[in-house]
C-alpha cells in the first residue's frame, strides 16, 4: 500500500532522480548527481521525525554541513552615489555633474568659459607683460599678480570640488547606519518616522514645523530652515544659497566661503592685469613689433588679432559682470541672507549669518562601504546614462 508523506515523497515506491513538486503546496525538491540535497528560499525538507524546517535563500546541504553562499559585494559610496554630483580623486573630490550643450558628461559649458576667462589673460600677461615689468626693475605689481592669480585659481578650484553641504538623502543614512552621528551633528533626527513606521510630512513634529524645519519628498528626510533642495544636483543643501553653472557646483553652507573668496580675488586680478594689457598692446615697442610680424606675415595675422581684441572686449565685459556680482553678495552677507531667501523674500529664521557662520563637517562618508541596492528605492528607477559627445571616452576609462 502506497502512502504519501508531508513532503511529498512517495512511500513504498522509487523516489525519482529528478525534483518531486506538490502542486497544493508549490513546494519543490532536488537531488544532485552525488545525492545531496539542494534547498533554496520556500523549499522543505524532511527530518526524521517527520518535521517540516524552511532553509534559508541560497543554502545547500552537503550531509552534515550547510554551505552559505557569499554576502552581496558591497562598494565605495562615491561609486554608487545615487543623485547627480560626480567624484573623483577616489572621492576625495566631487563636483554637481553637469551636461549642458552634451559637450563633456562631468563639465558644463559656463564652467569651461569662465576657466578661459582667467588663463587666457593670465597667460598673455605672464608670457609677454610680467618678462617687460621685471627688466624693468618693478617687481611688486608681477609678484602680486601671480599671487592673485594662484588665489582666484585656487579659490574656483576649491569652489568646484567641494562638498556644499549635502544632506544625505534616507537611503544613503540607512545604508551607511549613520542616523546616530546625524542625530548628534545636527540636533535631530532627519529619518524620523511616526509610530507605525511611515514617513511624510506628518513624521515632522509640531516643534520642528514651528522652527522652520520641512519634509523633503525627494530625499525623504527632515531638513534645516535654510536647507533647500538643489533640482539640478538633486540634493539637499546645508543653508543653501544658488546652483552656480559657472563653478558647475552648488553653493551653500561648506563652499560659500570660498565661492566669495573667487569672486573677490578673480576682480582683484581683473584690475591688476586687464589695464597693463591695455597699456602694453597700446605701448611704442609692442606696435612695432606687431607692425613687423604682420608685415613678414603678409596680413595672415591680422584676423587673428581681431580674434584677440574681440576675446579682449569679452573678457572686459565678463570683469564688470564679476563686479556687480560682487557687490551683491556684499549685500547678502551685510543683510545675513541668501540667494534664494533674497530672491523669494524670506525670513531668515535663525538669524545665522550667511559668510561667517561655522562651516561644519561633512555629514557624509564618500569612503563607506554599501550595497548598491540598498540605495535604490522601489517607487523610481535608476536614470538612464546622460548622452554626450565625448560618452565614449567615457565609458572607455
Amino acid at each position: 500500500q502506497e502512502a504519501f508523506s508531508p513532503v511529498g515523497v512517495m512511500v513504498g515506491g522509487a523516489m525519482p532522480a529528478e525534483a518531486s513538486d506538490d502542486e497544493s503546496t508549490g513546494l519543490s525538491k532536488s537531488s544532485d548527481m552525488d545525492g545531496n540535497t539542494k534547498l533554496g528560499k520556500g523549499h522543505v525538507r524532511g527530518t526524521t521525525d517527520g518535521d517540516l524546517e524552511m532553509q534559508p535563500l541560497g543554502v545547500e546541504m552537503d550531509g552534515r554541513n550547510l554551505r552559505k553562499v557569499p554576502e552581496r559585494p558591497k562598494k565605495r559610496l562615491h561609486r554608487v552615489w545615487p543623485s547627480r554630483n560626480k567624484f573623483f580623486c577616489g572621492g576625495t573630490m566631487m563636483t554637481g555633474g553637469e551636461t549642458e550643450l552634451g559637450i563633456t558628461q562631468n563639465c558644463s559649458v559656463p564652467n569651461l568659459c569662465v576657466w578661459t576667462c582667467i588663463l587666457a589673460p593670465s597667460s598673455f600677461y605672464f608670457i609677454w607683460v610680467f618678462p617687460h615689468l621685471w627688466s624693468q626693475g618693478c617687481f611688486a605689481m608681477p609678484l602680486a599678480t601671480l599671487a592673485v592669480f594662484f588665489m582666484a585659481s585656487g579659490f574656483l578650484l576649491a569652489t568646484c570640488c567641494s562638498d556644499p553641504g549635502i544632506i544625505p538623502r534616507r537611503e544613503v543614512i540607512l545604508a551607511t547606519r549613520s542616523q546616530e552621528f546625524l542625530k548628534a551633528t545636527l540636533g535631530y533626527d532627519p529619518v524620523a518616522s511616526l509610530e507605525d513606521g511611515r514617513s511624510g510630512p506628518s513624521a515632522v513634529s509640531p516643534e520642528l514645523r514651528d522652527r522652520g524645519y520641512r519634509w523633503c519628498r525627494t530625499c525623504r528626510i527632515i531638513r534645516p530652515p535654510r536647507a533647500s533642495h538643489c533640482p539640478d544636483c538633486d540634493n539637499c543643501v546645508m543653508r543653501y544659497d544658488h546652483h552656480c553653472p559657472f563653478v558647475n557646483n552648488c553653493v551653500g553652507q561648506r563652499n560659500y566661503h570660498f565661492f566669495f573668496g573667487f569672486v573677490t580675488s578673480v576682480l582683484c586680478l581683473a584690475l591688476l592685469v586687464l589695464p597693463v594689457l591695455f597699456w602694453f598692446l597700446n605701448s611704442d615697442s609692442f606696435e612695432v613689433a606687431l607692425e613687423a610680424m604682420i608685415d613678414v606675415s603678409s596680413g595672415v595675422l591680422r584676423p587673428v588679432f581681431y580674434l584677440l581684441i574681440g576675446c579682449g572686449a569679452l573678457i572686459g565685459v565678463a570683469a564688470f559682470l564679476s563686479s556687480v556680482l560682487w557687490v551683491y553678495h556684499l549685500f547678502l552677507i551685510a543683510t545675513r541672507r541668501t540667494t534664494k531667501e533674497f530672491r523669494k523674500n524670506l525670513d531668515n529664521v535663525n538669524e545665522e549669518p550667511t559668510l561667517c557662520a561655522a562651516r561644519g563637517p561633512r555629514l557624509f562618508d564618500p569612503w563607506a562601504w554599501v550595497d548598491p541596492r540598498d540605495l535604490l528605492r522601489r517607487d523610481e528607477a535608476p536614470l538612464p546614462p546622460e548622452n554626450s559627445l565625448c560618452m565614449a571616452c567615457w565609458e572607455a576609462d
